[in-house]
């Protein structure tokens, strides 16, 4: 799917109805949360099917207007599409039921019969094949997912290579509650919230790059983390070199893509979204002090 320019990010249908950045933002950490919900009903494990479901519902919501389509029914089948995409076996009749019982917490549905799950279905569908035409039948969507294994052999202390394994998948999990997935590459992802993990253990990894990474050590830190993000590109590629080897895939041409403006701008959506999901009272002790800043 094409990347979509920063600039243009909320200025779409839903501006057109009046539906604000801020509440557009809302909206899509509320789809990221249903389908999350969804997704431990159902008992499932993949963060990368999770996240896969949030991407194309999210992706979705950017070309079509919310007022427009019922969204936890776009949510629903976003999942049921992720699952189809990476594992290749969906549970529909377990999907319909822990569709039902979550839609019973949230608003007073009826109770579940055989006309209802046959009706839900048949929106789920309908809901699917408006998802596919939106991103145009493309199915090969690169996910940060599925470079956490290269980035944590490459650039972690062994150490702290398990934990930061698992914070990561935690970590680009919560990246897809914000536009940035929409916005930024893969990559951006993956390495913007590898720094975000890296500093929970206490390690500069441009500082302190590990004996796997074949990079010098460099006392000077704006130099170090130019020269890390190029080591760390060339390990990525070489990644996906092999991988389309294997499957006799065209290779894409050479560009740079991890820009250290790019990755500024990520950490940023990133802590919006860490702002938006607190309380009033922790936003207000936020933002007291740089109110008494701004007075002095």
């Amino acid at each position: 799917m094409k990347l979509i320019k920063k600039k243009d990010i909320f200025q779409n249908i839903n501006t057109e109805y009046e539906i604000s950045a801020q509440v557009q933002r809302k909206l899509l950490n509320g789809n990221a949360q249903f389908i999350i919900d969804l997704a431990i009903n159902l008992e499932l494990n993949s963060y990368s099917t999770v996240s896969l479901a949030i991407h194309l519902c999210n992706y979705f919501f950017h070309h079509k207007c919310y007022l427009q389509y019922d969204r936890f029914i776009v949510a629903a089948a976003s999942l049921l599409l992720a699952q189809k995409i990476k594992d290749g076996d969906p549970r529909m009749r377990k999907l319909l039921i822990s569709f039902h019982r979550i839609m019973q917490s949230i608003e007073q549905t009826r109770m579940a019969n055989e006309a209802l799950m046959q009706s839900l279905q048949n929106k789920l569908c309908i809901a699917e094949s408006r998802i596919l035409k939106v991103i145009e039948y493309e199915f090969d969507i690169k996910l940060p997912n599925d470079y956490i294994e290269v980035i944590c052999k490459k650039c972690v202390p062994k150490k702290f290579e398990e934990a930061t394994f698992h914070t990561l998948k935690i970590l680009i999990l919560d990246s897809y509650r914000t536009y940035a997935p929409l916005v930024f590459h893969s990559w951006v992802i993956l390495v913007g919230t590898f720094l975000v993990a890296s500093s929970q253990f206490s390690y500069t990894p441009y500082m302190q790059p590990p004996p796997q990474l074949n990079m010098a050590q460099i006392t000077n830190e704006e130099e170090a983390y130019k020269v890390w993000l190029e080591h760390v590109e060339n390990e990525l590629r070489e990644f996906d070199v092999n991988k389309m080897n294997n499957t006799n895939s065209k290779q894409p041409e050479k560009t740079t893509i991890l820009k250290q403006e790019d990755l500024k701008d990520f950490l940023l959506a990133f802590n919006e979204m860490l702002f938006l999901n607190q309380g009033p009272e922790q936003q207000q002790s936020q933002l007291q002090p740089q109110q008494t800043q701004h007075q002095s």
